[in-house]
């Protein structure tokens, strides 16, 4: 009898193991799971802001732009005398 009661408690010992060992993984998954999806929201909220982002710059850059060649055809010297201050001003930057 003693051999037989010492089977089953092996076997229900084994058993309530490879249970907790499936319960493991499966909270492993469910939390890698979890993980991949924060990532992917993130990436796409990543994606979303850079391309904003860009667009933003461009029309920094137009508006510049514009400003540049309204400013040069409307006041050259002016322009120029800003242009040479500018250069000063970064170089001496540089210099530093």
């Amino acid at each position: 009898m003693g051999r037989i009661d010492t089977a089953d408690e092996v076997r229900s010992a084994s058993h309530d193991l490879t249970d907790r060992a499936v319960d493991a993984g499966l909270r492993a998954v469910d939390s890698l799971d979890r993980a991949v999806a924060s990532a992917q929201d993130t990436g796409q909220r990543l994606a979303a802001q850079t391309s904003e982002l860009g667009d933003n710059l461009q029309k920094v850059a137009k508006n510049f732009s514009n400003a540049v060649d309204k400013s040069v055809t409307e006041q050259p010297l002016t322009t120029l005398g800003v242009a040479v201050a500018a250069g000063f001003i970064l170089g001496a930057i540089w210099k530093a």
